[in-house]
């Protein structure tokens, strides 16, 4: 049986990789090659590595091809606000993962499960039912002119990043139908700031960030073996009544309100 982990090179999914090796034969993938040589030195176990960019359908295609026997497939692979225009950003984050998705169902048998990251920043986009009805078909010929016409702010890459997860969400709702037909499980999880160098990375632009942790019910970030953990369990056999849904993992941050928090921090810092 294989399992799949797409973007294992750092962050959650090295934590997801490090705790699924013991499960047998791991199909590691990340865009580039050579960044999965140390994770797989360091996990040791049964590891093959793969060289996959989720927005090019060839090379998803290629690492399909050499599954055998799915497991559990986990799809941590995608980019923040910061790393990409909006267009990149829709294209890896909400269309690389349909085709993802579209590729696993090939491989499905009973008990297989997919997981697939979204973020809490999806719970601010509005439930606005236009709006899902584009997200929830993000390979149709026209969807970012659908998208920029229904939603214009999503040419704003952050607001495109919310966008994008909102989507993730909408599709596995949609997919757990499918899935469930071949006794396959399907859900998404939802981080929030994890001590990621990608959530590093945006917090050095945004020093908001770190207030925003800060004032969370816990207090802090979270750390990628905390989202592991939980990625673990649901591709678990104790998670066998899970579908169709998204788990929060957030250290309750989406209970708080970040325009307060500016502006509080505003006014600390004697601005108006």
């Amino acid at each position: 049986m294989s399992n799949v982990v797409i973007g294992g090179a750092s962050g959650i999914g090295r934590a997801v990789a490090a705790q699924l090796v013991s499960r047998g034969h791991l199909l590691l993938a990340d865009r580039s090659l050579e960044s999965l040589d140390p994770v797989a030195a360091e996990i040791g176990g049964n590891v093959e590595t793969v060289a996959c960019d989720i927005s090019d359908p060839d090379q998803i295609e290629a690492l399909f091809a050499r599954v055998d026997n799915l497991e559990a497939l986990i799809v941590t692979a995608g980019l923040s606000g910061a790393q990409g225009t909006a267009h990149t950003v829709l294209d890896v984050n909400l269309r690389g993962t349909a085709r993802v998705m579209n590729a696993a169902e090939m491989k499905l048998r009973a008990g297989s499960v997919g997981v697939f990251l979204a973020s809490a920043s999806g719970y601010r986009t509005p439930e606005d039912p236009a709006l899902m009805e584009v997200l929830e078909d993000p390979l149709a010929d026209d969807f970012f002119d659908r998208l920029a016409a229904i939603a214009p702010a999503t040419a704003t890459s952050h607001i495109a990043y919310s966008a994008s997860k909102r989507g993730v969400m909408r599709l596995i709702r949609q997919r757990a139908f499918t899935w469930g037909k071949q006794g396959a499980r399907i859900l998404s999880v939802s981080p929030s700031l994890v001590a990621t160098p990608m959530s590093l990375n945006e917090e050095s632009r945004s020093p908001i960030m770190k207030k925003i942790a800060a004032s969370s019910p816990i207090g802090r970030r979270g750390r990628p073996e905390e989202v592991a953990n939980v990625i673990s369990f649901l591709t678990s056999p104790l998670a066998s009544y899970m579908t169709g849904c998204d788990i929060l993992v957030d250290g309750g941050i989406v209970l708080l309100d970040p325009v307060r928090i500016a502006a509080d921090e505003r006014v600390a810092s004697g601005g108006s």
